[in-house]
């Protein structure tokens, strides 16, 4: 028993350093804010041509004449 609370107590540690770590890093970096994470306003994805699932599905309707309307997308 004292082996598991010992390697739960380490990996707690390790996780609570790196939860301070990323931190400082945003706080301390140049561009204070966080990288944006929304596919659809994320440069990279654009790039990579990855866009979110309800404008695809939206497009698809769209081109397809779907005949509900897509009220529910």
């Amino acid at each position: 028993m004292n082996t598991f609370l010992l390697i739960l107590l380490a990996s707690l540690v390790l996780v609570a350093i790196c939860f301070v770590a990323i931190g400082l890093q945003v706080f301390f970096s140049k561009k204070k804010k966080f990288p944006e994470t929304e596919i659809g306003r994320n440069a990279e994805m654009r790039k990579r041509n990855i866009r979110c699932s309800k404008c695809e599905e939206l497009e698809r309707c769209v081109l397809s004449s779907c005949k509900n309307g897509c009220n529910e997308v």
